[in-house]
């Protein structure tokens, strides 16, 4: 009677852990999923093998890439990490990063690279290109960072009283 008793409470608290995600295949316009879903979207472990041959082995969230996971592409380079919302950032340096995206629909692969502000700026991060085997602001990071200083600058006029109180 005892291993009885045992054995339902041994079950009973295993259920108590057993997560409602279900392994099965979700066919994307990009490639196809087998791993755990939850309410019919990709959530939780698998692998995602894109059409052109991608392999993305790790989390989703949602049908989004989300969590520890690994894309390994076709020529063999390897990015592993915390993808956050299909987005892995590898710092290349103190002042450059690749950026890494990956998307379920639509254009779903591509790298770029960003570099670090400067001045009151250098917490943030701009596009970038390559040129001459470094990495520079591009056009459009150079405006961008520009605009971010402007914004600054305005931010601190707003901040101070500009004069006595009476």
């Amino acid at each position: 009677m005892n291993k009885i008793k045992l054995l339902i409470i041994t079950i009973v608290i295993n259920l108590a852990f057993v997560s409602f995600a279900y392994a099965e295949t979700i066919k994307f316009s990009v490639g196809n999923w087998e791993g755990d879903t939850k309410k019919g979207k990709a959530h939780g472990k698998g692998v995602l093998t894109f059409d052109n041959g991608l392999i993305y082995e790790g989390k989703m969230s949602k049908n989004k890439i989300h969590g520890v996971g690994k894309l390994t592409t076709l020529d063999g380079e390897v990015y592993e990490g915390k993808w956050k919302y299909g987005k892995l950032k590898n710092k290349l340096d103190k002042k450059t990063r690749k950026v890494i995206e990956l998307g379920t629909t639509g254009r779903y692969f591509w790298v770029r690279h960003e570099v670090r502000g400067k001045d009151t700026v250098s917490r943030q991060w701009f596009p970038a290109e390559e040129k001459n085997g470094s990495y520079v602001l591009s056009a459009a990071g150079e405006k961008q960072m520009n605009a971010a200083i402007k914004k600054k600058k305005g931010d601190a006029v707003k901040g101070s009283s500009g004069g006595a109180a009476c």
